[in-house]
């Protein structure tokens, strides 16, 4: 039920279009069934148009039905699923050798200058962004969102127990646990974050890698901003 309620909130506008399109050809239909009828000279052409008026208003009133259950779905039941993470099993590539490739030439003067990760710089909120390590792929730093976000993204720390991703208004910073997971990530889904309840605005998204023992170990924090839905 789950599925079918997000599938069905993923083709919204597919929907309306679809229904709407249907429901102006049987408008249509119900004008010149009405205009037949006021036309119509003998009783048995009179009875036959008023057959056809009312097939045809009850197949409008289907469309209204499942124009406003699509409403209901969309807007209401989508914002009640739980906010879990889809984990999938990581896989073990036992034959598998990494082989690094070094440089055929290593300057003496180099200096590593590792090249900051886009995150939020907010006093009082400690952010830790690694490529590779604890980062965001989507959304990214300074994005715009809406409605169900995918949080693609990278989990992938030393001593790793299991992770957790929590978002918070900016200005009076309370943290939301929205789901965990407990397998490690490699840019791939972490999990789902329902944002159609919100208060359009300015948000924090945070990504926080557990050790095995539960204690945290780095934070990852992108500022976005929620958008309605279109």
């Amino acid at each position: 039920m789950q599925r079918i309620i997000q599938f069905l909130s993923d083709i919204e506008l597919l929907v309306y279009f679809g229904l709407g399109f249907i429901t102006i050809l049987y408008v249509r239909r119900l004008i010149l069934a009405i205009t037949e009828f006021r036309n119509s000279v003998f009783g048995l052409e009179r009875e036959i148009a008023q057959r056809k008026i009312i097939k045809i208003v009850g197949i409008l009133a289907f469309m209204g039905l499942l124009l406003l259950s699509e409403f209901v779905v969309s807007t209401f039941l989508v914002t009640e699923l739980p906010q879990q993470a889809t984990y999938a099993t990581s896989t073990i590539e036992v034959l598998s050798t990494n082989t690094a490739t070094l440089p055929s030439v290593i300057p003496t003067d180099s200096t590593n200058t590792p090249t900051p990760y886009p995150q939020a710089n907010i006093e009082g909120v400690e952010s830790n962004c690694e490529a590779e390590i604890l980062a965001f792929s989507f959304p990214v730093q300074g994005e715009e969102v809406s409605g169900v976000v995918e949080i693609i993204g990278t989990v992938n720390t030393p001593n790793f127990g299991s992770y957790k991703y929590e978002y918070s208004p900016i200005g009076e910073i309370n943290w939301i646990t929205v789901a965990a997971g407990s397998d490690l990530r490699k840019d791939e889904s972490i999990g789902f974050w329902y944002t159609n309840s919100l208060i359009p605005g300015d948000y924090l998204l945070k990504l926080v890698a557990l050790d095995n023992q539960g204690i945290e170990q780095q934070a990852c924090v992108i500022n976005l901003r929620v958008v309605p839905s279109q």
